[in-house]
């Protein structure tokens, strides 16, 4: 079985801010998918830029090598990151991705990959003293979720970019005490997403402006503390109908931003309908 980050990706009218790093195959993909997208692209290779299958999909291309500098962009300057292999040429795997979780939004998203050290023909090779990778980094899962949790990604998500067919080819590893957890042992390659924000914190932020949820968040928090109780409830509520705002959100907004929730929206329920 053979995929590439685009499993990962459902498309979309969203004019999303795309960063492409030396991905360039996925460039045609990303155009179909977010017809509305600014996309941009690193490449070290100054030739690439201009290739006729990329004239026409509004490309702004940057020559560079991201390996060896930090990325010439502000923070918070993408909503999504595709570096497909990074994680292997990365000559300082822990600063480039620091790197690229500060150029993403908040709830933006990196899409990577990298090969499996666990991967059975490789555990194969260094059974008789044979390794030929020279130039790549390769990882367990394990090392990559640690340094994707230590460059500030929130939630992590695997799935096989190549797995043998044939279950079988990984038990001799198994039977001499190898976890095989999710197929690990037959999987050469892993493709990774990995987003800045949990899910219900991403959902938080979408659906408001920052003003308001700022307001929100400091209203809450009022209530939480006993602080003029009935003036801020009053002040919710007139909040909540002047912009729409369900009880589902605030009751998601109080589990993720106060620390005594069930008593906070305890008081909630006496001006909010469930």
């Amino acid at each position: 079985m053979r995929q590439d980050l685009s499993c990962f990706l459902t498309g979309g009218p969203l004019a999303l801010r795309c960063l492409v790093i030396e991905s360039i195959t996925y460039l045609p993909k990303l155009r179909k998918l977010f017809p509305q997208a600014k996309l941009t692209a690193i490449t070290r290779y100054s030739e690439i830029p201009a290739l006729p299958e990329f004239s026409d999909l509004a490309i702004d291309w940057q020559v560079f090598d991201y390996r060896q500098k930090k990325l010439p962009f502000a923070d918070a300057a993408f909503d999504m990151i595709i570096a497909e292999s990074a994680l292997e040429y990365a000559y300082d795997p822990y600063n480039t991705f620091m790197d690229f979780s500060r150029k993403l939004t908040d709830v933006g998203t990196l899409y990577t990959s990298f090969i499996n050290i666990r991967y059975h023909e490789i555990l194969q090779g260094l059974k008789i003293g044979e390794f030929p990778i020279r130039e790549q980094h390769l990882y367990a899962k394990k090392e990559v979720v640690k340094l994707l949790d230590d460059t500030l990604f929130k939630e992590i998500y695997f799935v096989p970019g190549e797995q043998d067919d044939n279950s079988g080819t990984a038990k001799y590893w198994e039977e001499l005490g190898f976890a095989n957890i999710s197929q690990d042992l037959a999987t050469a390659v892993w493709l990774v997403k990995a987003s800045r924000s949990t899910a219900g914190v991403a959902n938080l932020k979408g659906l408001y402006t920052p003003a308001l949820r700022k307001e929100l968040a400091c209203i809450l928090h009022r209530i939480e503390y006993d602080i003029d109780t009935a003036k801020n409830l009053a002040r919710l509520k007139e909040l909540c109908e002047a912009n729409g705002i369900f009880y589902e959100y605030i009751a998601d907004f109080v589990k993720e931003a106060c620390f005594h929730k069930e008593q906070t929206l305890a008081k909630l329920k006496t001006i909010l309908v469930l």
